[in-house]
């Protein structure tokens, strides 16, 4: 039985009863139909076939029957079921019976010739070819059949052999390669986009495959130590505590001591001292850091954390004072003193929150102190300072001078100033309590002062700020521009910055006595102000806090918005992280220095907004000190110690 042609395979040729050559003919190493000679006058069907009944039909063969067929590199191998004609070049099947492209693919003889990637017909089953074309089976042994099968076994090879390999490159790709290093970086660049381009999908999986390795290298471990050192160094802090668990290796770099020395310098610790080691709460310390400043940076992120985010610890409760306003507050390592107006100061273990020392001997209430190591100074309504020893609650010396109450004062080494109502400025010797110069030039109440060791500086209720060269009690400048009482002052020995009841605040040139900056921005007294370096935060009687470029004389920041506080703010402070505030409304809240942002509220009294009040805050790095009470009986006045320290379980 034939196999019917299609009308997709019937090529007819232009001569009348002709057939067109095989589109496949003439290929060199691939005959066509017209060059094989007559086999046999027919192909008969083999009688012995095993795929045939006895009544003439076509067995179902499993799938093993197909694997009997060869395929190679160029053509489709059939079976040798054909049996050439040696004495002629053409084919057996009849020369008058024109043949369809499928049909002379489909030939025994002719099959074994054509290229998979000329003609790829769909592989028909074993007994399908034999159904359509039977033939006779060819002896093994038979000389011609396996010259047949040697010829199409050399051109097999010499396929093979052309295929390119790094061994046996094609000629061209030496040529191109040479021109492409001749080409510019922008020329090869462009090939390459060019080549990539035109790519299968598994070319370029294979250029990928190529190309990652050679980014995977650990170029950190092949450098000197001193050059990875370098590299290391432009990472953050962050980024260096993962690197260090990529491997050994980086771990070992990103430890280095001298490498975080320079990152605690950034952050503002600059001395090892400032953060000691780790408390457990077993008592021990913890410092198997094998890099000392690694550890200090690392305490204090985690400080840092605990003020920002971290659950807040139940504060320590330190009563005293009964029902008086506490007026001024001092904190030192883990000293606190608070002076109030029932004419005493306590002394306070900041760790333990017990009343270690009350100072008695004023006969007027406290309204000014200062502190240094074991040493206190106050100042009293009742006209005197006096300096106490904070260990032992003793009166070292009781200074007189003063005609009226003891407003402000500032220690700097061994001498302090102090301010009176009575429009002076002393200056005194603090070990002896002798006073050795008296400053005169004031009209009015001196309600602030600043002492950096040799010039003072002071604002009055007269509107001015005035200059001093206490040594030969010499004004060098007064300062004029306020258009109300100075309330407030900041010296850093460069600049002298004031704030009025007038709204404005001034930054004036210490060496000059010139105005460089009026600040305009606060709606009423400005009562507290902090300066580090360049930077100032103001605290008003508006419920605003600004942060301040007292160099450009711009604002920076003004802490605000929904979270702001609803009253004056009483006190402040600021680090390079953080400004804390404290109000009349009974909180105190936590803001970000850089952004303004609020953070979160540290400290709410119940009593807030019914009187209960904030009256002075002071903090360290681990420890936050509040002074609180009341106007009107509504809150207990008493201390709050909260701490942020670092714990390790």
């Amino acid at each position: 039985m034939s196999v019917p042609s299609s009308s997709s395979n019937k090529i007819t040729d232009n001569k009348p009863g002709g057939t067109s050559p095989s589109p496949i003919e003439g290929i060199e190493g691939i005959p066509g139909p017209s060059s094989l000679e007559p086999m046999h006058s027919l192909l008969a069907q083999d009688e012995e076939s095993e795929d045939y009944g006895e009544d003439g039909e076509e067995e179902e063969e499993d799938d093993s029957s197909e694997e009997e067929s060869e395929i190679s590199d160029t053509g489709i191998f059939c079976d040798a079921e054909c049996e050439p004609d040696l004495e002629s070049n053409n084919c057996s099947l009849s020369s008058s019976q024109p043949q369809s492209l499928t049909q002379r693919v489909h030939s025994p003889i002719l099959h074994t010739c054509v290229p998979l990637d000329v003609v790829q017909p769909q592989r028909k089953r074993k007994s399908e070819i034999e159904s359509s074309l039977p033939c006779k089976k060819l002896n093994p042994e038979d000389k011609s059949h396996s010259m047949i099968i040697k010829k199409l076994d050399d051109k097999s090879k010499h396929i093979r052999c052309v295929i390119p390999t790094k061994d046996n490159p094609p000629p061209e790709m030496s040529n191109w390669l040479l021109q492409f290093q001749r080409w510019s970086n922008a020329e090869r660049m462009l090939a390459i986009d060019e080549l990539i381009e035109r790519c299968e999908p598994t070319q370029v999986r294979h250029m990928m495959q190529v190309i990652e390795p050679q980014f995977q290298r650990d170029f950190i471990s092949l450098l000197p130590k001193e050059l990875a050192l370098s590299v290391l160094a432009f990472l953050e802090p962050r980024d260096l505590l993962r690197a260090a668990q990529t491997c050994r290796n980086w771990r070992f770099l990103a430890d280095d001591n001298l490498l975080w020395k320079e990152k605690c310098r950034a952050a503002g610790i600059e001395d090892l001292k400032d953060l000691p080691p780790i408390k457990r709460k077993n008592g021990r310390n913890s410092g198997n850091c094998s890099s000392p400043w690694k550890q200090a940076y690392m305490r204090q992120h985690n400080i840092k954390m605990n003020w920002r985010t971290k659950p807040i610890r139940t504060p320590k409760v330190l009563k005293g004072h009964d029902d008086h306003v506490i007026t001024c507050l001092q904190f030192s390592g883990n000293r606190i003193v608070s002076g109030s107006d029932d004419n005493t100061l306590k002394v306070w273990s900041a760790v333990t929150g017990k009343c270690l020392r009350t100072l008695v001997g004023h006969t007027g209430g406290v309204w000014s102190s200062q502190m240094s190591g074991t040493t206190v100074i106050s100042g009293s309504t009742d006209r005197t300072l006096k300096v106490w020893n904070a260990e032992t609650g003793q009166c070292i010396h009781t200074l007189y001078g003063h005609t009226s109450t003891v407003r402000c004062m500032h220690l700097h080494g061994n001498k302090v100033v102090s301010g009176s109502r009575d429009a002076t400025l002393r200056v005194w010797q603090v070990d002896t309590g002798e006073c050795l110069h008296v400053l005169v030039g004031h009209l009015a109440a001196v309600r602030c002062v600043q002492y950096d060791g040799k010039l003072v500086v002071s604002g009055a209720y007269d509107y001015m700020v005035k200059v001093w060269n206490p040594e030969r009690e010499e004004c060098l400048h007064t300062l004029q521009g306020h258009t109300n009482r100075v309330y407030s002052l900041q010296f850093d020995g460069v600049h002298v910055v004031s704030g009025s009841l007038d709204t404005s605040i001034r930054v004036w040139e210490v060496e000059t006595g010139a105005c460089r900056h009026t600040l305009m921005g606060h709606q009423s007294l400005t009562s507290g102000m902090e300066l580090r370096n360049n930077i100032l935060v103001s605290g008003n009687a508006d419920s605003t806090v600004k942060v301040w470029d007292i160099v450009s004389g711009h604002c920076l920041q003004t802490l605000s918005g929904p979270n702001k506080h609803q009253s004056a703010v009483t006190c402040l402070q600021f680090n390079s992280h953080f400004v804390i505030t404290s109000s009349d409304d009974g909180t105190v809240k936590l803001w970000d220095v850089k952004t303004g942002d609020f953070i979160r509220n540290l400290v709410a009294l119940e009593s807030g907004g019914s009187g209960g009040v904030v009256w002075r805050i002071r903090a360290s790095d681990t420890k936050l000190v509040c002074a609180v009470g009341s106007r009107n009986g509504t809150e207990e006045t008493k201390l709050l110690v909260l701490d942020f320290d670092v714990e390790v379980k």
